[in-house]
Order: structure tokens, then sequence, then C-alpha cells
């Protein structure tokens, strides 16, 4: 990606201002674990070396865990199980393998408040299955960035808990503002703040020394498809992202927003209703493969995807 373009989108993700350094200089955000942030700082250097890295992966035990059983999932469909970093890293190479375990670190490092309205269970099922929807989309859209849609959704909202864990007085009524209307959660953070938890979200990762471009997708994730197509970002994941966060919330079924949802999937990647459906199926299916590690309980039928299936039935 060119670096003046890469300057646009930062200035865009609004992560280079400072505001977000005065805003939250009074409160603290968790560091990375130690054994991660080294992780991180090894895959962010210009020449990586692979031997480096599995070594690193190795070295964390649960997060090879999840790594390894994800791979193996449907979402792979690998012809023989993979049993070992090393091994996942040889065939899939350094940048799948770096995604999904970002993927994990991140959602390890994310605390959970201790207020009641935040629903820990509906906010990784949430994540997830946006996650797993960008990536369809991916699929269709950029095939070779699958892995960073998934990474980039399933952090995208990595600002809600954090805020509402350090910052609790000014965020609790706007997420309370949220349950109780038919708003995006951006737009009423917006009109009370200025600005949104996607940028909030990227200043975050910034400070947990996330790669830079995953920084910036996860910046812009919430914006318009005009935006993307002013930042000329049209063949990135930018636009898989954004179309997937148009998903209804579990705590939010509404026919309308599942509706419009599928008007813009299917208008934005040229699909027809049973290529999306067939996305929404390999969601489904992803879901069940993963959503242990993610430390979800499963609870049947997942009313985010019955009600696209709804939708998608009338088309």
């Amino acid at each position: 990606m060119p670096l003046k373009l890469f300057s646009r989108i930062r200035r865009h993700a609004a992560i280079s201002t400072g505001n977000f350094e005065a805003l939250f200089k009074d409160i603290s955000i968790a560091p990375m674990p130690a054994a991660t942030a080294r992780l991180l700082e090894a895959s962010n250097k210009p020449e990586v070396e692979m031997e480096q890295i599995s070594q690193l992966i190795a070295a964390l035990p649960e997060i090879s865990a999840q790594v390894l059983k994800t791979i193996n999932s449907s979402l792979f469909s690998l012809p023989s199980p993979v049993l070992s970093i090393q091994h996942a890293v040889s065939l899939l190479g350094l940048d799948h393998i770096r995604s999904i375990v970002l993927s994990f670190a991140a959602v390890k490092a994310v605390p959970r408040p201790e207020v009641d309205l935040f629903d820990h269970q509906a906010f990784w099922t949430d994540s997830l299955i946006r996650a797993l929807v960008a990536r369809g989309f991916a699929r269709h859209h950029c095939p070779d960035k699958c892995d960073d849609a998934f990474t980039a959704m399933l952090i995208g909202d990595v600002a809600l808990p954090v805020l509402l864990t350090s910052w609790t007085e000014y965020y609790q009524p706007i997420v309370e503002e949220w349950l109780n209307s038919v708003q995006r959660l951006s737009a009423i953070e917006q009109k009370h703040f200025g600005w949104n938890h996607a940028q909030a979200g990227a200043w975050i990762l910034q400070l947990w020394g996330f790669p830079e471009q995953l920084i910036c997708f996860v910046g812009i994730h919430n914006v318009t498809p005009e935006i993307v197509n002013e930042l000329q970002l049209q063949d990135s994941i930018a636009m898989p992202l954004i179309i997937a966060s148009l998903l209804p919330s579990t705590l939010h079924i509404e026919t309308d927003k599942a509706e419009i949802f599928v008007q813009e999937a299917l208008h934005h990647f040229a699909l027809s209703p049973d290529d999306l459906s067939t996305i929404v199926e390999e969601t489904e299916q992803g879901f069940l493969d993963i959503y242990e590690l993610m430390g979800l309980c499963h609870v049947g039928t997942q009313p985010t995807l019955e009600a696209l299936k709804q939708v998608l039935s009338d088309h």
C-alpha cells in the first residue's frame, strides 16, 4: 500500500492527532502480556524470521492451541491435520498464521467490564460472527486478505470493553443510549464526543503495538462505502469490514437492519442471494467450530444469522 495513501487513512482514522492521548491521559489501558508484546515486535520487523516467529508463538501455549484448532477447522478445510505451529507456518505462510495469532492475542488482552450492561457472551458472539462474515466477503472480494479481514473485524470493537472498564463514567451512558435507540453506536458516539469507537480502537491497538495496516483498517471499519471509494480502497479489506459491521447485534435484532445488511452485501460484492446464503451457512459452521476458543457457550441458533436467513428467504 503506498505510503501517501497510508497517511490519508491514518488521518481519517484520527489516530495521529493526539486527541485520544489527551482524552484518556488519566485512565489505564492494560498492556499486552510480555510474551505477546515480543511476538508483535518481531512480527512488525521489516524482515521477519519464520523460525523466530514459530518459536515465539509456541511459547504461548493457550494461543498456540487456539491457532491450531482454528487452522484445523472448516475455515481452512485442509486435507490433513496440522499438528504444530512450525507445520502451520510452513503450510499456510507467515502472514496467515500471524493474523490468526494477533486475533487471539487481542481477545486475551481485552478486559471484561464489571458493569451490568456489558454482556460478554453477546459482545464476542457479535464480534466472531462479523469476523467470519467479513472473511467470507473477502474471499470473493480480495481472496489473499481473508485472514486480515477476519482479524480486523474480530477486534474492530475492542474499544467498547476497554472504555467501559476504564472510562465508565463517560462511556456507560453512551452504551445505555444505544441499547434504547435505533441509531448505530458510532453515530451516538459522534454526536456526544466527536469521535467513535473504531477510532478509539485504532488508538488502543497502536498502544499495543499492532501492525500499522491493521490499525488503519480498524479505524475506518464503520465509515461509509463512499469514503472507501474516496480513499481508493475499493480492492482492500475495507469494504468487507464496513459491510460486515452493518450486521445487527445479538442484543439488537431488528428486521430492517438485517434487510439493509443484505441489500448492501448484494450490491457491493455483486453477490446473488444464493451466494450470500452460502456465506451465512459457512459463517454458522465456522462459529460452531471455534466459538469455544472465545470462551463462549453455545446457546442454540444465533439470532443474527437466523434474521439473515429469514430476509434471504424472501429474495
